[in-house]
């Protein structure tokens, strides 16, 4: 009897806490994440007059920041759970290239970021597929030309 009443508060666990929202566990966990690499390719030497620095996507807002080591490495920790775009930036603040988006909602440390200018940020192609959608559906939806009779 006892492993049965056993069994039963451990499945009555399982129930109740897949259905409760996300947020919840979110908040319960506190977790921070990592976002680490190098931009040597793309900054110059000295590589301390350059930083990294996250974008958390949704917000538009700088979540962390780290001077490039004499490598031309980074680390930026201790970032909220989110999707992030890292940017280089210089010494004036001018960003000199972006990469990214991550999705860190999933995992705790991406330790493998390359920061490069020569290849097309996803985000841009993903602005490009919307900017066509959008020119589509205006297509569609104006109908054939008013001449075409």
């Amino acid at each position: 009897m006892n492993t049965r009443r056993s069994l039963a508060v451990a499945l009555a666990f399982t129930l109740v806490s897949g259905t409760l929202p996300a947020s919840l566990w979110a908040g319960a966990q506190q977790a921070t994440v990592s976002l680490r690499g190098t931009a040597r390719e793309q900054a110059k030497k000295p590589y301390e007059d350059y930083s990294a620095r996250a974008r958390n996507v949704q917000q538009g807002q700088i979540a962390g920041t780290m001077a490039l080591d004499m490598f031309g490495n980074f680390s930026i920790t201790g970032l909220p759970a989110a999707s992030y775009l890292v940017e280089l930036v210089d010494r004036n603040g001018k960003i000199v290239c972006t990469e990214g988006p991550f999705d860190m909602t999933r995992q705790a440390v991406r330790d493998n970021v390359t920061i490069s200018c020569s290849k097309v940020p996803a985000a841009w192609w993903l602005l490009g597929a919307a900017a066509a959608a959008g020119i589509t559906a205006g297509i569609v939806a104006t109908g054939p030309a008013s001449g075409s009779q």
